[in-house]
């Protein structure tokens, strides 16, 4: 009986595998019809207070503003572009426009969006359905080019390639930055460059190839247009190695012909097309986002000062007791069980003498890597390898991706396992490395924020006793047992990520919401209004725009002198505004600029500059009629301003917003 039942788990599992991509799509389709999606858009009920958050598991994460709060609103507001349904460019204030292309990049009816398929869903499926596609597709696409990534790197071992896409698609650090600044992006498009790679040096020429070629330069120009430096660069290098053996030592020579040439042509010239198109019809926005005051001008890096965060995933570990500290974000770590996978490649090359080329330049990176961050290297090195466009912070964090690689490599690889006792002192010893790192992270720190992750012994006791159960399972395991090493490791990523994001149907937090829908009304009645969010903090200041209004304190995703040019004249406070930022406003008899932080900046606007912006409508929590009784914003008599009074009738009344029309 039990010999039966083995049997059919085989099949079933041979026949998953067999129709994975046909699985996979189906399982999309039906997400994206229930309009499934993880996004935290239920975080708007906050604001908006009259709607349902469409949560089904889990909470939204209001710490993750930047995908709930900035970059879905943009895409949401580009279905209502006044410019046209989703415009390559989107309205500011009057006549100065923003370029959605490049910078938190957003849906658009253009040339380049052909390099950006998980944004497709937007364009034929609506903003709902677009949001899940977005979703879905990315978690479904990331898990299985990192599971073929795996079958290549461990020879075709099943378990381990299940392992490694489990391990990258639901690590802590891509679930909480699953939206953001184009990391999943970045790991899909170098799995599939790589493996692309392999069919190309590995194949006879046929047209399937040709297919490929153009899949490849989608990837190559898809990973440029994410526009994220910090991660681009230590990313690009982790697939070097891959790229290296795939070239070198898979190549098979007697299959190649002369045609097999065309395909590498075709890649060269759609990216080449691709990054000409970019530069030329993005070069302002390039520009200034290289000279801006932040993100742009930063000093480039060496290295060093990296030490406490090469191996700090045991705090991702504990990240559900510790989910209230929005630092968790930042924090978060891939849980790549290192040094196991170090000591499991020494193991391979110099106990059963496996010269192993990949093997090899896996380790080579990972050295270099270790040197590099946490000794540092010289400027002209740094320049050379383009590392000096990241940090000791970013940097490490994505290492640990491609420390995976190297550890599913050597397990794959490895056929003999040490004596019992010897593994489990070494998993003693070895698992206390990351655990002394990650309490040494919550005592290092330069920003004088308080980490209090690893701040009583059980902790640091659980966490390490829990690292030398599997660091024992690893060092115990061998190419033919390694079952339950596999099962813990995955257990373990699940447990640490699964809770980060919600399971949510649809956005009615805001499809849903009145307020939205009056916003909307009123935008396409009168689509050439100005727009503005008055007291109200971010995100709150990205509302209008998520209607489609023109609103002139949206996020700034990339300086616009334009948008400030009658505010500040002379340019006085241009270091506030020549950055990306968050537009916070208010009312007052003067006009005004506040640096809250690197990327907020609060105005004060005057009567006369409220004016001259031609400002129609406001948004705020406020009563702006009550204030303007009590003489606390432009003053108890309208009449003696200079440019007239100024009126501000209630339009709507919602459940925690007002809408005023400015009467002149």
């Amino acid at each position: 009986m039990n010999k039966q039942m083995g049997n059919k788990r085989k099949q079933a599992a041979e026949w998953i595998y067999q129709y994975r991509f046909a699985l996979a799509f189906i399982l999309l389709i039906l997400l994206v019809s229930f309009k499934m999606n993880s996004s935290s858009m239920g975080c708007w009920r906050v604001f908006l207070g009259d709607a349902p958050t469409g949560v089904l598991l889990g909470g939204p994460r209001a710490a993750r503003s930047d995908e709930w709060g900035t970059l879905t609103p943009l895409c949401f507001r580009q279905q209502y572009n006044t410019l046209g349904a989703y415009n390559r460019y989107s309205q500011t204030i009057g006549l100065v426009r923003t370029d959605n292309m490049l910078v938190y990049g957003q849906p658009a009816w253009d040339i380049l969006t052909l390099f950006r398929p998980f944004y497709w869903g937007y364009l034929f499926f609506g903003s709902e359905r677009g949001l899940s596609w977005f979703w879905c597709a990315r978690l479904l696409v990331l898990f299985l080019s990192w599971f073929e990534l795996g079958m290549l790197i461990s020879d075709g071992q099943k378990k381990l390639s299940v392992m490694l896409g489990i391990c990258v698609s639901w690590a802590p650090f891509i679930q909480w930055w699953f939206a953001i600044n184009g990391l999943v992006e970045m790991l899909i498009y170098g799995a599939f460059f790589v493996l692309g790679t392999n069919y190309l040096v590995s194949h006879a020429f046929n047209p399937i190839k040709i297919a490929v070629a153009v899949g490849m330069a989608v990837c190559a120009v898809g990973y440029v247009l994410t526009f994220y430096p910090t991660w681009m660069v230590p990313v690009a290098w982790g697939f070097v190695p891959l790229f290296l053996w795939v070239l070198i030592w898979k190549t098979k020579k007697e299959v190649l012909c002369r045609e097999d040439i065309v395909p590498w042509i075709l890649i060269v010239l759609i990216t080449a097309a691709g990054l000409i198109t970019l530069a030329v019809t993005s070069w302002d926005v390039i520009q200034a986002e290289l000279n801006s005051v932040y993100p742009g001008i930063a000093p480039p890096s060496s290295g060093g000062n990296g030490l406490w965060w090469m191996m700090k995933y045991p705090i991702s570990l504990l990240g559900r007791i510790n989910n209230n500290d929005p630092l968790i974000v930042e924090n978060s770590s891939v849980i790549c069980f290192a040094p196991a996978g170090f000591l499991l490649a020494l193991w391979v090359l110099f106990k059963e003498k496996k010269k192993d080329p990949l093997l090899i330049l896996l380790v080579g990176l990972d050295v270099f890597f270790a040197w590099y961050y946490c000794v540092g290297a010289p400027m002209w090195l740094s320049k050379i390898t383009l590392l000096s466009f990241t940090n000791s912070n970013r940097g490490p964090q994505v290492l640990g991706f491609f420390q995976l690689t190297l550890f599913i490599r050597a397990l794959s690889l490895k056929e003999k396992s040490p004596n019992r006792i010897v593994a489990a002192l070494v998993a003693l010893v070895s698992a206390a490395v990351p655990a002394f790192l990650a309490w040494g992270f919550t005592k290092y720190d330069t920003s004088g924020c308080v980490k209090e992750y690893f701040d009583v012994a059980w902790k640091i006791v659980g966490v390490w006793m829990l690292l030398v159960v599997l660091f024992y399972l690893l060092f115990c395991s061998h190419r033919k047992k390694y079952t339950a090493a596999v099962i813990g490791c995955c257990v373990v990523v699940m447990a640490s990520s699964c809770w980060i994001n919600p399971i949510a149907q649809g956005t009615g937090a805001v499809t849903k919401s009145e307020t939205m829908q009056t916003i909307r009304d009123i935008v396409k009645s009168d689509p050439s209004a100005i727009w503005l969010t008055v007291d109200l903090e971010y995100p709150g200041t990205n509302i209008p725009a998520m209607a489609g209004a023109d609103c002139f304190n949206t996020t700034q995703t990339y300086p616009q002198k334009e948008r400030w040019t009658m505010l500040d004249e002379s340019g006085e406070y241009e270091d506030f505004y020549n950055r990306y930022c968050h537009i916070g406003a208010t009312l007052g008899s003067e006009t005004s600029f506040e640096l809250l932080n690197t990327d907020y900046v609060n105005v004060t606007l005057s009567p006369e500059k409220f004016k001259e912006l031609k400002i129609k409508y406001v948004v705020s929590r406020n009563s702006i009629d009550e204030k303007i009784v009590s003489g606390t914003v432009f003053g108890e008599n309208q009449s003696s301003l200079p440019n007239g009074g100024i009126e501000f009738k209630k339009c709507y009344s919602g459940a925690e917003l007002s809408i005023y029309e400015c009467i002149y």
